[in-house]
């Protein structure tokens, strides 16, 4: 059957009227609800072999907190987003919502909120390499008229319109949408699968019952239990996957290189053997807080106790508090002991650059060993800032204006450590120097500076001698590169004003307060000022990228600028707590 052109206003109500037939052939008579007193889970239904599994529990909650937040408004309010809403690129959504509407017969929101009441199920069984999902809800016209939604996009992504193909399995009628995918309605219970086996286990565990169910499992029930109340929970079966010989490299417990196994070789010794992991995603109004979290012993951590200090207690140092802060992050790294226990801890390959890293290192610093007697130098824990960077009017001006970065350790023996680096660092200046001038580059004036009880080495790239080039420099003069030392702390910094800075703050103190193992803030209005300063430059790349026009350019960069300007900041954090391995992201919203 062929139909005429349409116009795109007759389209989409041809499109709907195709749509609303389809489901009334797709959908047998609305009957009466059934069964609703049955308080059974779907962990219960589903065999313990599923080797993983998401719940949201109440997605009309999340619904509602999503329509009625108060940066809602705001958004809409965007010109990007006004402009999208009422483009034809978005009628396919606005006419799949309409269609959606009609087929459950209330308002979108409403029909979910309804649907899923009894929560949304989502399983892998690994034996049969089939996914289900499994939607609870106190409606059975509901679920009856989502069945029809559902066959309906179906026979229309198909061309076919009739009565669905159909089988009777133990007085439950499972409908096919195509050669793998069933579906069907247990009483209060939508199940769709691609394995009719799995589909088939799953309504015989409903009408029989099976102690042999993901709900029996220990390490399911445990790691469900510790996730407590969420927005939505998903659990995976570590132990089995591994032992199934899945993603071998992810835990053979060796990183590949040096960089992976400071910030991920406590995890990596954790998935070596923990038996599952548990992810939750918490939504609310002043953000989403999503935490992953394993069960972890302290025998695993053999050989990385750098990582996680005495008795996975180790507290990373407070934040670094500065002006215009960017990014900051604070680690427990025993980076001496990370390094000579390095050849068990990577790869082969990555041993082998480690091991040539080394030898050049050790020369470097005048034969003295650079795992044992450099990095040994220094306490447990690294502090790391980023400030937005500003500059004086009378100063050089780059081009494209970088955030300045610094580095903040403590040493064990201030003195001798204050001579080996602060001479290390002069002949760091002089080696960029000497290559610097064969490559034409501007060149770095060394200089050193007494405040208080804080000795500073800076060096600075020495400005043109046309004043008029002072506006267009090159990008290295974002850099000051300078070596800070101040009591027991020594700081290397990308710029000689953060070196100063930081060298003003009190030291740390000792605090009886729980850090976590490791801390990082990002704050998104000190990175949007960031970005503003590179405005003109993200403006022409857009027009060099894409061809846009300065207009169109700006109104892209813009839009950037509007999504950030609904962040306040977000905070990442790994911890042992309580048995467990957690790594938390919290994604903090504007309040207004």
């Amino acid at each position: 059957m062929t139909f005429p052109a349409l116009s795109p206003a007759r389209r989409s109500h041809g499109a709907l009227a195709a749509f609303a037939f389809s489901v009334f052939l797709a959908s047998p008579s609305i009957g009466q609800d059934t069964n609703q007193g049955d308080r059974r889970t779907a962990a219960e239904l589903l065999p313990a072999s599923v080797v993983a599994y998401a719940e949201v529990a109440r997605l009309g909650d999340v619904i509602e907190l999503v329509t009625e937040h108060p940066l809602r408004q705001q958004i809409q309010d965007m010109p990007a987003v006004r402009a999208i809403g009422g483009s034809d690129q978005v009628r396919p959504l606005r006419d799949g919502i309409a269609a959606f509407e009609g087929g459950m017969g209330r308002p979108w929101d409403e029909a979910l909120s309804v649907l899923t009441d009894g929560g949304i199920h989502l399983a892998f069984d690994a034996p049969t390499q089939g996914a289900a999902l499994l939607i609870k809800s106190s409606s059975r016209e509901q679920l009856e008229r989502f069945r029809g939604v559902v066959l309906a996009i179906a026979q229309l992504g198909q061309g076919e319109f009739g009565i669905a193909r159909q089988a009777d399995y133990r007085g439950f009628t499972a409908y096919s949408l195509n050669d793998n995918i069933k579906l069907a309605l247990v009483d209060q219970w939508f199940l769709m699968t691609n394995k009719p086996e799995l589909g088939k286990s799953i309504i015989d565990r409903y009408v029989d019952g099976d102690k042999h169910s993901l709900a029996a499992s220990d390490s399911f029930t445990t790691a469900m239990a510790r996730a407590g109340d969420a927005s939505l929970k998903a659990y995976v079966d570590v132990e089995t996957i591994r032992s199934a010989g899945v993603a071998p490299k992810l835990y053979a417990g060796k990183t590949e290189n040096v960089a992976a196994e400071a910030l991920f070789g406590g995890i990596v010794a954790n998935l070596a053997h923990t038996p599952s992991a548990v992810a939750t995603l918490q939504i609310h109004r002043s953000g989403v807080r999503l935490a992953l979290a394993t069960a972890h012993q302290s025998e695993w951590e053999s050989g990385r106790e750098y990582f996680f200090g005495e008795d996975s207690g180790a507290s990373a140092p407070p934040l670094l508090q500065v002006p215009d802060r960017l990014l900051a992050i604070s680690t427990h790294r025993d980076l001496s002991q990370m390094w000579l226990h390095a050849p068990d801890l990577m790869t082969d390959k990555a041993n082998e650059d480690l091991a040539q890293a080394d030898t050049n290192l050790t020369t470097f610093f005048s034969g003295r060993d650079f795992g044992e007697d450099i990095l040994g130098s220094l306490l447990p824990g690294i502090q790391v800032v980023v400030q937005r960077q500003t500059f004086d009017a009378a100063s050089p001006q780059p081009a494209i204006k970088l955030p300045a970065f610094a580095m903040q350790f403590q040493m064990r023996t201030p003195e001798e450590t204050t001579r080996e680096f602060r001479r290390v660092f002069q002949n760091v200046v002089g080696f960029i120097n000497v290559v610097g001038a064969m490559q034409g580059q501007p060149q770095l004036d060394l200089d050193f500076e007494q405040a208080d009880s804080a000795t500073l080495v800076t060096a600075t790239y020495v400005p043109p001698r046309d004043e008029d080039e002072l506006a267009a420099v090159p990008i290295n003069y974002n850099f000051s590169p300078t070596i800070a030392f101040a009591g027991e702390r020594m700081i290397v910094s990308s710029s000689t004003p953060l070196a100063r800075t930081l060298t003003g703050l009190s030291a740390p103190s000792e605090s009886k307060v729980k850090h976590p193992n490791t801390v990082a803030v990002l704050h998104a209005d000190a990175l949007a000022d960031t970005l503003r300063d590179n405005k003109q430059q993200l403006v022409a790349q857009n027009m060099l990228e894409k061809g846009h026009g300065p207009d169109q350019a700006n109104a892209e960069i813009d839009v950037l600028f509007g999504l950030l300007a609904l962040f306040k900041e977000v905070t990442v954090e790994l911890d042992v707590d309580e048995g467990q391995l957690k790594l938390t992201t919290d994604v903090q919203l504007q309040s207004k």
